[in-house]
């Protein structure tokens, strides 16, 4: 219980601690910039994809858009070079090397052909408002590495259950207030690649993907770790309303299930200070279990359990709370107690689950290593 009201404190003051946000440049030249976005099977949002592309408020000699058809086996990439107008640049790869995770092949494919200064990544299915790159590029000073960006869930899709959306559109804003108050107090966990700007330059002194080339996921978290570590380098937290990027909800249990064994995948693979971070986070998670237990057998733990519960609900409550006043995001904390329910289970199942076991992903069932 102290470790999570000093986490609390931790996170909630580390959110108080983000820059304000940046104000207008009219007088700064703005930086060539390369938006670039590795897409496998996307037909269905290639067409919704290149109009918010093409719809970028950034001036045109300046702005790169790459997309890599990572060997995808429909018209992907067909209906965005058609689609381009001569401005979406389509990268196809057809391999994936052994022992090559596939997002971060394809993402080192297109910054092969990426020119710009910056390089902004997001996912095929998110949808940018015009205003976004020149949000994220003028959260960029001198030291800063990485912006990352939030990615919330936009309008439920048709047929999805109002109650199923907005759990899971709670659940996935609290990832980004941790997202936040982790930059915030100094300490960066993770990230989104769906919402991700990056300096070229400190990239590449970085080692780019190299080091982690394996591991299926986190190529956005082990480049925003490697530069808050560096000395060198800093990172941000985006919070302009522009800066925000809308994606689809999910539409099953199923794709809940898988994403987060994924998303938990990649943890162990985090340096020691933060999978002790974390660990202790699972091992709280996993109290709140087992002495729930011991109460449904008759131990009398009923009140440790109650405490317990309380706390990590509270801090909770108050990460979210505070960051969803950052992000403008309130209306989705009437989801929050839908949320909890399923929150520490999930948690304990996935991690487990997606660090020992395999997760379905673009091809397919894969190990946290890329392997079947």
């Amino acid at each position: 219980m102290a470790f999570h009201a000093a986490l609390c404190r931790w996170l909630v003051s580390g959110i108080h601690a983000l820059p304000a946000p940046p104000a207008p440049r009219p007088d700064t030249p703005w930086p060539r910039i390369t938006v670039l976005v590795a897409a496998r099977n996307e037909a269905s949002h290639a067409p919704a994809l290149a109009t918010a592309l093409l719809a970028l408020d950034y001036p045109r000699d300046l702005l790169q858009i790459v997309v890599v058809d990572d060997r995808s086996q429909d018209d992907t990439g067909r209906i965005l070079s058609d689609l381009g107008e001569g401005r979406i640049e389509v990268v196809r790869i057809d391999t994936l090397p052994p022992g090559m995770a596939p997002k971060k092949h394809a993402l080192a494919a297109g910054l092969k052909q990426a020119t710009g200064e910056f390089i902004l990544t997001m996912d095929a299915d998110n949808l940018p408002s015009p205003g976004w790159a020149k949000a994220m590029v003028s959260h960029f000073d001198a030291r800063t590495a990485v912006v990352a960006g939030l990615v919330h869930h936009g309008p439920p899709s048709p047929g999805i259950a109002p109650w199923f959306h907005g759990m899971w559109a709670i659940e996935v804003f609290a990832h980004a207030a941790v997202q936040a108050g982790a930059i915030g107090a100094g300490l960066p966990i993770h990230a989104n690649g769906g919402n991700l700007a990056f300096r070229r330059v400190a990239f590449d002194q970085l080692g780019g993907y190299a080091k982690h080339a394996g591991i299926v996921s986190g190529d956005d978290d082990f480049l925003l770790q490697a530069a808050a570590d560096s000395g060198r380098w800093e990172v941000r937290c985006a919070v302009t309303p522009a800066s925000r990027i809308p994606t689809e909800g999910p539409g099953s249990w199923r794709q809940v299930w898988e994403q987060r064994k994924r998303w938990g995948s990649k943890c162990i693979h985090y340096d020691a200070k933060r999978v002790a971070l974390l660990s202790m986070i699972f091992a709280s998670y996993a109290w709140v279990v087992l002495l729930l237990a011991a109460a449904v057998l008759g131990a009398a733990a009923h009140t440790w359990w109650f405490l317990l519960l309380a706390t990590i609900l509270l801090e909770a409550w108050l990460i979210v709370r505070e960051a969803a006043r950052v992000h403008g995001q309130a209306h989705l904390l009437r989801w929050f107690p839908l949320a909890a329910v399923v929150q520490i289970p999930m948690v304990l199942t996935a991690v487990i689950a997606g660090t020992f076991g395999r997760f379905d992903w673009k091809d397919g069932p894969v190990g946290r290593r890329g392997t079947p």
